[in-house]
């Protein structure tokens, strides 16, 4: 497959591919597994046997699309990940968090062939913002205004 075609969606809370958020990436990583090694020590020889497993965060860069009269839809803003998340689960006034399964929402990554239709499928479990970050402002420049959004999950998988 191409690597400049892919599409994520993120279900709860935002619904799901009819009713979730249009988002433009730039682009994000692919899940990954790291597998702690067990050390045996048996007389002089050292037997390795795999440890627990640990799924790496992945970073996501949106295209920050601008609100107005050219789109009325507010919902395709990366920063509106965040908001609808933290409408869900935070009480910023309390200084309180909802309960972890309240907090997370699964997700997929897909990668797309020519047609539209996805080539592989990354199903991600319990996923959750544990950063949100704008790109900086910055008059010298005439790039697109970007903003990154690095997710937690429990597990994923490839089909």
């Amino acid at each position: 497959g191409r690597d400049y075609r892919f599409s994520l969606d993120i279900f709860e809370p935002f619904g799901g591919r009819e009713d979730g958020i249009l988002l433009y990436l730039e682009k994000c990583e692919r899940p990954s597994i790291e597998i702690d090694e067990i050390v045996i020590h048996n007389g002089q020889d050292e037997i390795y046997r795999p440890g627990k497993m640990k799924w790496k965060p992945i970073s996501f860069t949106f295209y920050e699309v601008l609100k107005g009269e050219d789109s009325p839809n507010d919902n395709n803003t990366a920063g509106k990940i965040f908001e609808l998340w933290s409408e869900k689960v935070l009480d910023l006034f309390n200084s309180r968090i909802s309960p972890p399964n309240d907090l997370a929402s699964d997700a997929q990554l897909s990668m797309l062939n020519g047609k539209g239709d996805p080539v592989w499928i990354y199903d991600m479990y319990r996923c959750w913002p544990t950063k949100v970050s704008p790109s900086d402002l910055d008059n010298s420049s005439n790039g697109i205004s970007k903003i990154t959004v690095t997710m937690r999950y429990d597990k994923a998988r490839e089909r």
